[in-house]
């Protein structure tokens, strides 16, 4: 029993996914817009959100997908408006919710004594840890007031925020509602949260857990741009190839 209790700490411990290590997100010029403006975006690249404008992903190879949902849920493309900055091809017409998606490529990542290679241990020598991982990330952008229809719509992301409630409906004190799932089906996992302005050491401003039916809530106790982060590991099914799957999503928005 004592050794069972042991052995089940330790994958816990070696399969969580580490609060620091780095992910992606969305960051937006301005989340709420006037009629008629472009949305301009980048994406943001490492493991502290405290000051964004100095970490934004030039790599782009690391991206797979980068669209804009209108109220409706119909996609807006988005083109490369500089050489990190993103706008939509076309000006917002329509008043309500619109929400940016973001996609990395899923792949393997691992750590040998000669840096990272995105191979598998079967493909290298000299492998210390090896994973299989994903990030995805949101975005939401108001125009006039929105209805958040398109929020509950699923992208199918391995590890998905579904956002529950529109951050334009809330003010600071209120609570931004959340359903995590990973695979399709709700988890129950750590949240965090912070916001542009509370540290720049990739400290979180608040923690919570979904339940059992993936529904969690963050206090939003400050107006601002809040992140929000979940992320997932569990053992790969083939050791021999990699050690474990590691997921991270990400969800962005503004309380006035």
């Amino acid at each position: 029993m004592k050794k069972n209790i042991i052995i089940t700490a330790l994958a816990i411990v070696f399969f969580a996914v580490p609060a620091n290590a780095h992910f992606m997100w969305i960051n937006v010029g301005d989340y709420t817009l006037d009629e008629g403006k472009t949305v301009m975006l980048n994406v943001g690249w490492g493991h502290s959100f405290g000051n964004p404008v100095g970490n934004v992903l030039q790599d782009f190879e690391r991206m797979d997908e980068l669209f804009v949902l209108d109220p409706d849920g119909k996609k807006m493309t988005v083109a490369s408006a500089n050489k990190t900055d993103f706008r939509t091809d076309k000006p917002l017409k329509k008043e309500g919710t619109y929400l940016a998606v973001l996609n990395r490529k899923e792949g393997f990542s691992s750590k040998t004594t000669e840096g990272y290679k995105s191979q598998s241990k079967k493909e290298l020598k000299n492998v210390i840890k090896c994973s299989y991982s994903g990030g995805y990330g949101k975005a939401i952008i108001n125009l006039g007031k929105g209805d958040g229809s398109v929020l509950s719509k699923e992208m199918g992301h391995t590890l998905e925020i579904i956002p529950l409630n529109d951050p334009g409906d809330i003010d600071a004190g209120d609570y931004m509602r959340i359903k995590v799932l990973y695979k399709g089906k709700p988890l129950s996992t750590d949240i965090s949260a912070t916001f542009v302005g509370f540290s720049t050491e990739g400290e979180w401003a608040y923690t919570a857990k979904t339940d059992k039916d993936g529904k969690g809530k963050i206090k939003i106790f400050k107006p601002g741009v809040w992140l929000v982060k979940i992320g997932h590991a569990e053992p790969y099914p083939d050791q021999e190839a990699c050690d474990r799957y590691s997921y991270t999503s990400v969800l962005t928005f503004e309380v006035k």
